[in-house]
């Protein structure tokens, strides 16, 4: 039971569908076990080499926000760059694809010979996509008969992670199994025994997940993502800034700068 900013008591497990969860189990410099695994089972990759790369990105001028990447590593000789969308919005693809391009860019060595840099792959997962997106959606730079690539080493893969988690709330066993990796991410506390089996990889992200949610210091820092969506969603809808701050508690200077990071 937890008491948020704006004095509602809420009871809440929080999944790994929340970018801080996400990282707190995959990102662990001293053990990037279980997120080399995951990305081998997503991306269907044998992969011989993983390195955490730092999520910061450079901010160039003083009109610029800071852009901090939800997961950035070098995979063999790809860069992969992971973002957590817990909903959609307009803006969503733009960001993402400015945060991207300024690591596709960093990450591009200059000279007297231009140096073509590895491949680069971007992954959402994204909650609350239209209906008209399918289970998975792969973006390349090509021509407009999709046939001649303007550059080959770019790629965006999104997944829709309602349609995935469809397969889950229908009990549809083939769906599940197909997409267990991906349906884990979102299950509630008590649901993962229905999942794990003998799956020694689900086994260990099972037992990270409740554990987090069992340590009240990060249960506690889990907040202000709550207060930013809140915040979000309320001025997407045109809430004034004094409606919003009395529904969140948050002060007008705190949501202007909510207002500011999207």
């Amino acid at each position: 039971m937890l008491s948020c900013s704006w004095g509602r008591t809420i009871t809440k497990f929080y999944t790994a569908k929340y970018d801080r969860v996400f990282k707190a189990i995959f990102c662990d410099v001293n053990n990037l076990g279980l997120l080399k695994e995951f990305l081998s089972r997503i991306l269907e990759l044998k992969i011989d080499s993983i390195q955490l790369l730092h999520p910061e990105m450079n901010v160039r001028t003083k009109y610029e926000h800071v852009k901090t990447v939800d997961v950035l590593v070098q995979v063999n000789e790809k860069y992969i760059h992971i973002e957590m969308n817990t909903s959609y919005n307009k803006y969503l693809h733009y960001r993402n694809f400015n945060y991207f391009t300024t690591a596709y860019n960093l990450y591009t060595k200059r000279g007297s010979d231009f140096l073509i840099p590895p491949e680069f792959v971007h992954i959402d997962f994204t909650y609350g996509l239209p209906q008209k997106y399918e289970i998975k959606t792969e973006y390349k730079v090509l021509s407009e008969e999709q046939k001649i690539p303007y550059i080959k080493n770019f790629k965006i893969i999104e997944f829709n992670m309602d349609k995935i988690m469809k397969f889950w709330y229908d009990e549809d066993k083939k769906g599940i199994q197909k997409y267990k990796e991906f349906i884990m991410l979102d299950l509630e506390r008590f649901e993962f025994q229905k999942m794990v089996g003998s799956d020694m990889f689900m086994k260990e992200f099972e037992e990270k997940v409740p554990k987090l949610n069992e340590n009240i210091e990060f249960v506690s820092w889990m907040t202000p993502e709550e207060d930013f969506e809140w915040c979000k969603k309320m001025l997407e809808n045109d809430f004034e800034l004094s409606v919003v701050s009395k529904i969140t508690g948050l002060n007008e200077e705190e949501i202007q700068k909510i207002q500011g990071d999207f």
